[in-house]
């Protein structure tokens, strides 16, 4: 089975709402010779979904919607997880948001 990139998991079912779980490439997470590491820029509908590790090593979700823009950030500066973590991404009409799966084998997403 081939592996889905996070794209992937975005689409027209869930442009508006939706809950995806994503494991980043930590090898790139983690370089700190890369100035921005892109893991997802994806028109779909209305929506735009980008989710970056910038220079200041945060990841940074952002969802865009017309004007609007809602964005959620982690600090890896101040956290390290674990290698093999995954991510959260979750987004609504008013708010996108990110934060560590703890537990990625404990639990499927819908």
């Amino acid at each position: 089975m081939a592996n889905l990139k996070m794209a992937d998991l975005i689409d027209e079912y869930n442009e508006i709402k939706g809950v995806i779980s994503f494991r980043p490439d930590y090898k790139q997470l983690l370089d700190k010779n890369l100035a921005q590491v892109i893991f997802c820029d994806k028109k779909i509908g209305k929506s735009r979904f980008t989710l970056i590790r910038n220079a200041d090593f945060e990841i940074v979700f952002t969802r865009q919607i017309g004007n609007q823009i809602y964005q959620s950030r982690l600090d890896l500066n101040s956290f390290h997880p674990p290698t093999g973590n995954g991510l959260i991404l979750s987004w609504g009409p008013d708010y996108c948001e990110i934060r560590w799966d703890f537990n990625p084998d404990c639990c499927q997403l819908a």
